[in-house]
């Protein structure tokens, strides 16, 4: 923990940098495993209205992360939210030819809500990934490539 912002860049070698779109979102930042989100819906997942929704998966498959994230989206829990940060996604979906990979899956998905997506942030179970507050206000600028989260200590 630290008391100045933690600033993340998009790592273009990250297969998640595929899904950035453009825009500026600020809000504040929830979110967190994809598997567990959807699994708390109904009962611990607030609703992400004018949030910055991050989302990071590990050993996820496409059918698992095509059910998370479309339960997500008819639950209402990311109605209004104001942007999506796409972190690591560790052994999840390798591509098969011929089939819809994980950027196919979170494109489609997370394009809908028409909002700014930022890809390939260091945020999940990599070998060396950011630490960042939930809870705190956050700056995503996707055309930068950068998301700034303010500090979770003052």
């Amino acid at each position: 923990m630290d008391t100045q912002p933690v600033v993340m860049r998009t790592d273009r070698r990250e297969p998640t940098a595929a899904v950035t779109t453009s825009g500026v979102a600020t809000g504040i930042l929830m979110g967190g495993t994809l598997g567990v989100m959807s699994s708390a819906v109904g009962s611990a997942c607030p609703p992400l209205e004018g949030m910055i929704l991050v989302i990071e998966a590990v050993d996820q498959a496409i059918g698992s992360m095509d059910r998370s994230l479309t339960q997500l989206l008819r639950s209402g829990v990311l109605h209004g939210v104001a942007g999506v940060a796409v972190g690591q996604f560790i052994r999840s979906a390798n591509p098969q030819s011929g089939k819809w990979s994980m950027i196919d899956v979170l494109g489609d998905r997370l394009s809908s809500l028409g909002v700014p997506i930022l890809g390939g942030l260091p945020i999940g179970h990599g070998p060396a990934p950011f630490a960042v507050p939930l809870g705190t206000l956050a700056h995503l600028d996707a055309a930068a490539g950068e998301l700034t989260v303010e500090p979770g200590v003052s």
